[in-house]
């Protein structure tokens, strides 16, 4: 996978997927599509679209995404078992994530990539089938990156 595709991929699915890696009772499992036309990608460009399925349990956490220019991605994660506990990204070298929530509908996370590292936000709905994430950080480019990404549970 590319830089660029990393700093993409990081940008769009992790955040979504380790929501539910601390939640006692899983509000966030399932399977979730990012709504493209409500989310705002500051620096863009948009995914063509966007799946992350999350166990209800233990396990790991899906990804698969179509970017911009049409490459199909897809890589996966296990499930933290302990609040703040850091975990690799199967298949991106040295990628890690930790979460911790910080209510019963919010988490927020740190991702650390060889070529980006951000913090993220996300607050889930009250009727559980909206996912607000505010994601932020630097590109590879040194660029200031804010992405704000709807995701509707399927």
């Amino acid at each position: 996978m590319s830089k660029l595709s990393i700093c993409a991929a990081v940008a769009l699915a992790l955040p979504l997927g380790v929501v539910c890696q601390t939640t006692q009772n899983n509000s966030f499992a399932g399977i979730w599509k990012l709504n493209i036309a409500k989310s705002k990608f500051n620096p863009g460009p948009a995914p063509k679209s966007e799946t992350v399925t999350i166990p209800a349990g233990t396990g790991k956490v899906e990804v698969h995404e179509v970017n911009a220019d049409g490459k199909d991605i897809r890589w996966s994660y296990p499930v933290p078992l302990a609040p703040g506990a850091t975990v690799p990204v199967d298949g991106v070298d040295g990628a890690t994530v930790s979460a911790k929530n910080t209510g019963d509908h919010v988490v927020d996370q740190t991702w650390k990539f060889p070529d980006f590292t951000g913090t993220g936000h996300g607050v889930l709905s009250n009727d559980g089938k909206v996912m607000r994430y505010t994601l932020t950080g630097t590109n590879p480019e040194g660029k200031p990156v804010h992405n704000v990404l709807i995701y509707e549970k399927q």
